[in-house]
């Protein structure tokens, strides 16, 4: 009976706690710190006593039963962590105890929205419905969040929230707001959320916490993950989601810390904010290729402008964060084979044979894709712009590391180490040219994707030389693929021409060149081709 009570309670529990953090966050109040740390220990060890009862009713289905007990096991962990802290550290440790168990809480919610992702997964037939809604969703939400009155400076209108934070999460780097400026501590931190969560997807969010409820998942569900994450099998999709989140987690932290040492000796550069916290935003937001900074001027302020080591940190963070997740497990998995395959020669004495097909037709064509795009468009900027943006940077070495830089942060973000005003016309519709092709399929980046392009071009040389099929190393590209390349180029040039079209109908005064500068990488952030061969 108490069971059957506590279960029609804990639905109502969990918005209750999410509007208590929101109102904890967002206003200032007088309350006590030590009140309200008793609050939130009072919240976590009531959804404790509530999942606790729940452990030991076997009529609960499988699933339902591993997510109660994984979130008994992170509000109980909590609480005991939160509650030796309390009683033992000293009084400076009460806001370490607060984030804590904020962090606790939304953890928790966090699982209770997966749980019930999972039951959408089922009841809509529409993957791309609910990939669109939970941008949308997200986007919402953020702006709910940005007009807080603590996460901003000053107060700002819903347009603008909504516009920073629809920015955010379709990882652009646009922005109409001094993030350096407008933005509290608090603030960052959403906007950094949003990037994270739409730089990974929430399906892919989802997928990781769903791996731990332990039941499987229906095929429906499969399909869905298979399709976001650019895998052709639904197989063991639940296992690539952990293996995405896990990896973008690792590469962040060795970014945090690259950064953070790479600016250990200019700390006191740092506008408003402390270098541990520059070096976890930019990692992240490299990473997910948004362009969000801290420092009012980007990476263009003059106190990281002439810091090459860390504009290489992060050109090799959004490369590897716009590659593409498949590509490069695909190369992980060559690189240990490899290793392996020495390792049995000089130690064991053995020949090792190599699997058929390690590195994949997909990872060869990104792989060189993305190669050419780099490699040209350095050489492409350092000559261009020479004599112009360049001038600023009196070393050999700096003028190639900002021109690697630029031709990198072209296809996928929003960071700049250059001055915009002096790049030249040709430079402009170059940029836009990078812009326009974007990143590569399964990653955190946009555009039409270095596959689609590819895809495109060695359709129409192999149609110059008169051959009515597309051949690459000995193998078919099935015809499906190359209409669904040639339709995602007509319809991205369709979507482009009618925006400028609209601007500059309302906006007359704009040039269309500056107006095209806005337009491609706004449509940058997110269209989806999924590989076919």
């Amino acid at each position: 009976m108490i069971q059957i009570i506590f279960r029609n309670i804990l639905p109502f529990i969990t918005p209750i706690t999410f509007f208590y953090i929101i109102i904890s966050l967002g206003w200032k109040t007088s309350i006590n710190p030590v009140l309200d740390i008793g609050i939130l220990m009072g919240i976590i060890f009531l959804l404790s006593i509530f999942h606790f009862c729940f452990l030991f009713e076997r009529s609960l289905y499988k699933g339902y039963k591993s997510m109660i007990f994984l979130s008994f096991f992170i509000l109980i962990t909590s609480f005991i962590f939160s509650v030796g802290q309390f009683f033992f550290s000293k009084t400076d440790k009460i806001t370490d105890i607060q984030i804590t168990l904020l962090i606790c809480l939304t953890l928790y919610i966090l699982i209770r929205i997966t749980y019930f992702m999972r039951i959408i997964y089922v009841k809509i037939h529409n993957p791309a419905f609910i990939f669109i809604t939970s941008f949308v969703f997200l986007s919402f939400l953020g702006a709910v969040l940005l007009m807080l009155p603590t996460s901003t400076v000053k107060n700002i209108s819903f347009i603008d929230a909504l516009f920073t934070s629809t920015s955010a999460v379709c990882v652009t780097g646009l922005v109409v707001l001094d993030t350096a400026k407008d933005f509290t501590y608090l603030g960052k931190v959403i906007i950094l959320t949003l990037v994270e969560l739409g730089g990974l997807g929430i399906l892919t969010i989802t997928s990781f916490f769903s791996y731990f409820f332990r039941d499987g998942f229906s095929f429906r569900e499969g399909i869905y993950i298979s399709n976001f994450l650019n895998t052709k099998t639904t197989n063991n999709v639940l296992s690539l989601a952990v293996k995405v989140v896990l990896f973008t987690l690792t590469v962040e932290i060795i970014g945090t810390l690259l950064i953070y040492f790479s600016i250990n000796k200019e700390k006191n550069f740092i506008e408003t904010d402390s270098p541990l916290f520059f070096s976890i935003f930019h990692s992240i937001s490299a990473f997910c290729n948004s362009g969000f900074s801290t420092l009012s001027k980007g990476l263009y302020s003059e106190s990281v402008r002439f810091n090459y080591l860390l504009q290489f940190i992060i050109a090799c963070l959004l490369i590897l964060g716009g590659i593409g997740f498949n590509i490069l497990f695909n190369f992980f998995t060559y690189i240990w084979i490899t290793l392996k395959k020495y390792f049995y020669r000089v130690f064991k004495e053995e020949y090792f044979r190599y699997p058929a097909h390690i590195v994949t037709l997909n990872t060869k064509i990104v792989v060189f894709t993305t190669f050419i795009l780099l490699f040209s468009g350095t050489i492409f900027y350092y000559f261009s712009e020479l004599h112009f943006s360049l001038i600023e940077h009196p070393s050999f070495t700096g003028k190639w590391i900002a021109s690697f830089f630029s031709s990198a942060t072209s296809r996928t973000a929003g960071f700049q180490v250059l001055n915009l005003n002096k790049w030249t016309p040709l430079t402009i519709l170059f940029t836009i040219f990078l812009m326009w092709i974007g990143a590569s399929p399964a990653s955190t980046g946009g555009g039409i994707k270095t596959s689609t392009f590819a895809l495109a071009l060695m359709n129409v040389i192999s149609l110059s030389r008169g051959k009515n099929r597309l051949e690459i190393q000995r193998k078919e590209i099935s015809s499906e693929s190359v209409r669904r390349s040639f339709a995602i180029i007509i319809l991205s040039l369709i979507v482009i021409y009618i925006s400028i079209f609209i601007i500059l109908f309302l906006d007359p005064e704009k040039e269309i060149l500056s107006i095209s500068f806005e337009v491609f990488p706004l449509f940058n952030s997110r269209i989806i081709f999924r590989s076919y061969f």
